[in-house]
């Protein structure tokens, strides 16, 4: 990929807020770059940076289209609702533990495979938003082979409005592909290149080297660990199983209780903060019905001023095993 075409990438990824002659910002081109790599060249992960190609270049669409911007004084945008949970009486260990047990109970088939199918939404906010209450959701597909060639297509989704519910919106239309990003072989820079072993022990050292986080890993360290491995593989039940052992040994784990994800599936959720000095409330949401990890969202614990935006605002939300939706990329 050459720089010329590096900038045009970048341009495409959010043309309905973009202008095509608008400059790239160098935090943007520099973690796409990170994404992309350098064949040979060993890359070092810096202390919680996303570490998956889909995450890293959703960050880098929310930098383009405005995040970077700095808001007008008048400008403000609201975000999603968060959930509502109802409390339980189990600790996160019974919590995790009956996931477990739902994994091992699947009977259905599953290998890994080196794709990522997510459907979220991600905050970006310019002056021209002034009040943002209509919320365009996006399927982000990642698909990479064993020789790191690959793709990663983002594609327009439905609109919703704060409480969830499906609304009329301007263009793009749902279904219309707003970034694609072509990888050729030994250009993509996965977290791990073969299916990651099924033991808690592989699992905890593929989320510190994602986070770059030290021992002990918090909560909130692994959860980002988490988004970073589902961004990339599809994973099996016992994967999944010993992931759920990383996130149970953490300290500052919480139980958030039962609710609805944004998709009006039954889920409970997790929540952590991250050790390092960020802004952020992470949670992990968990099916009640699979005991597969089904989801990711983040919020503010404090005040934003950059952004206009209080405490326990909702920053971005991922949801996974989405392929079953009638509209998902195929």
């Amino acid at each position: 990929m050459t720089d010329d075409e590096l900038a045009r990438a970048l341009r495409r990824l959010d043309p309905a807020r973009t202008p095509v002659d608008a400059p790239i910002s160098l935090d943007a081109e520099r973690r796409l770059r990170e994404i992309v790599g350098r064949p040979g060249a060993r890359r070092r992960r810096p202390r919680l940076a996303i570490a998956s190609a889909a995450a890293a270049v959703v960050l880098v669409l929310a930098i383009v289209s405005g995040v970077l911007w700095m808001p007008a004084p008048s400008a403000q945008a609201l975000t999603p609702k968060p959930l509502v949970y109802s409390a339980v009486a189990d600790d996160a260990s019974r919590v995790i533990a009956e996931a477990q047990r739902r994994l091992a109970e699947s009977t259905t088939p599953l290998a890994p495979e080196r794709r990522s199918l997510s459907l979220g939404w991600y905050f970006s906010g310019s002056p021209d938003d002034a009040e943002a209450t209509v919320f365009r959701r996006e399927w982000v597909d990642v698909r990479w082979n064993e020789n790191l060639s690959g793709s990663l297509v983002t594609i327009a989704a439905e609109a919703t409005n704060a409480d969830g519910d499906t609304v009329p919106a301007d263009d793009p239309t749902p279904g219309t592909v707003v970034g694609d990003l072509q990888f050729v072989q030994n250009q993509f820079s996965p977290l791990v290149r073969t299916p990651p072993a099924p033991t808690a022990e592989a699992m905890r050292a593929l989320i510190a080297a994602s986070t770059g986080a030290s021992e002990p890993l918090a909560a909130g360290d692994v959860m980002l660990g988490v988004r970073s491995l589902q961004s990339e593989w599809t994973l099996t039940g016992s994967q999944q199983s010993a992931l759920l052992d990383v996130v149970a040994a953490a300290p500052g784990l919480r139980v958030l209780g039962v609710t609805n994800d944004r998709l009006g599936r039954p889920v409970i959720g997790l929540g952590g903060i991250p050790s390092a000095a960020v802004n952020s409330d992470i949670s992990l949401l968990i099916s009640t019905e699979t005991g597969r990890i089904v989801g990711y969202e983040s919020a503010l614990v404090e005040d934003n001023p950059n952004l206009k935006l209080p405490a326990g605002s909702i920053t971005d939300y991922i949801l996974w095993d989405v392929r079953d939706r009638k509209d998902a990329p195929q």
